[in-house]
């Protein structure tokens, strides 16, 4: 999965060539013969991943198989979607890492691989006609969901449980056994997630950021977000307006 972040050239897959420029977002779909041209350089970021056969489990699978299927795997104008400046930004954070940005960095990139993988493909169809998704799975998956909806609430996981109809017992195991990661951690980190969306990607101030991601005053705000990113949300966002100038 590709970003020009500047550059021209070409993408030829089989025997047609689509054009690369600045805010293209393509995927090279498995076992499809592809190349990339350029005459004069391209400057790309990407994420590459391939199927261990021995140690994927089937939802591994499935999503890469669908993948390959997919014919969404090229997206001309990609620059203002939000998952784009997500990845921008974590890539300029990470520049200049900070020892307590070590905790996040791997949820933020796997959100970051996550939202790729929506774009050119169906997740939510994908789980519908997939009868073997366990039922672990399907809670977890309905639980972010409903989170995702519901940032700027107080998330408590006996709310959440209760949407879910089961105990809060049971969705704390199930977040621990699916994720890795305990239920609070989960919704920390979305809700940081869409900060940095918002940050970068809206005229919103920071109170105004802080209310529709949930938390209840600026300075909780500031102080959650710094310790996950690195920097407070100030100065993530002029980083980033810097970078896009």
């Amino acid at each position: 999965m590709c970003y020009i972040v500047d550059g021209s050239g070409s993408y030829l897959e089989n025997e047609n060539e689509y054009a690369l420029k600045r805010g293209v977002l393509f995927m090279s779909r498995p076992h499809v013969m592809h190349q990339i041209r350029s005459d004069r350089g391209l400057d790309i970021i990407f994420v590459g991943f391939e199927l261990n056969g021995q140690t994927s489990d089937e939802a591994s699978r499935n999503l890469f198989n669908a993948l390959s299927e997919t014919e969404t795997f090229y997206v001309p104008e990609a620059q203002d979607l939000p998952i784009v400046r997500l990845w921008t930004s974590l890539l300029l954070t990470a520049n200049e890492y900070q020892p307590l940005f070590a905790d996040s960095i791997e949820s933020l990139c796997t959100s970051v691989i996550t939202g790729l993988e929506r774009v050119f493909n169906d997740q939510s169809r994908s789980v519908r006609e997939n009868p073997k998704v366990s039922i672990a799975a399907m809670l977890v998956y309905q639980a972010k969901l409903y989170i995702r909806d519901n940032l700027s609430q107080p998330l408590k996981l006996d709310d959440v449980a209760g949407h879910l109809l089961i105990s809060g017992r049971h969705l704390s195991r199930v977040f621990l056994s699916e994720l890795g990661q305990s239920f609070s951690s989960y919704v920390r980190k979305e809700r940081i997630r869409k900060a940095g969306i918002l940050l970068t990607n809206t005229d919103l101030s920071i109170k105004e950021i802080s209310e529709q991601t949930g938390f209840d005053t600026v300075h909780y705000f500031t102080s959650v977000f710094a310790k996950e990113m690195g920097m407070p949300p100030a100065r993530f966002k002029k980083k980033f307006k810097q970078l896009h100038s």
